[in-house]
């Protein structure tokens, strides 16, 4: 069994049956770090789609600085990520149309924050909603 960085597909430094250690094999099933149910609730009232944007972002959270040194251990629900189509789609089935109205439609709510890069360029998304109730 080989294990491939997502970024990169080197070649794994760990021996074949070791334990995870952020690299993968195959299809993404998972949504990493810490879920807040405030925010899981208010990215449900937006609709199934908006879900599935959010597990998404939190994924590739998840994935991106959960193996830097400097972020372990830490809080990276705040951080910005790509959001390219390709793995949007293989992942949870969100097309490119559907993302860019789920991006706005998230961003009249506050809930996230987005910018545009330019043309054919992927945008830079972070979750802006809080992670509990604040009065």
């Amino acid at each position: 069994m080989k294990i491939y960085n997502i970024k990169t597909n080197l070649e794994p430094r760990l021996e074949e049956g070791t334990k995870y250690s952020g690299n993968f094999d195959g299809d993404v099933h998972m949504t990493m770090g810490p879920i807040s149910l405030y925010q899981f609730n208010e990215f449900a009232s937006h609709g199934l789609m908006a879900l599935r944007l959010f597990q998404y972002i939190k994924t590739k959270q998840g994935l991106v600085y959960g193996s830097k040194p400097q972020y372990r251990g830490k809080d990276t629900s705040h951080l910005w990520v790509y959001v390219d189509n390709k793995n949007l789609y293989d992942w949870v089935g969100l097309s490119q149309p559907s993302k860019w109205s789920l991006l706005k439609k998230l961003q009249e709510a506050d809930l996230i924050e987005y910018e545009t890069r330019g043309p054919g360029k992927m945008p830079l998304v972070k979750i802006k909603s809080p992670k509990k109730k604040l009065n």
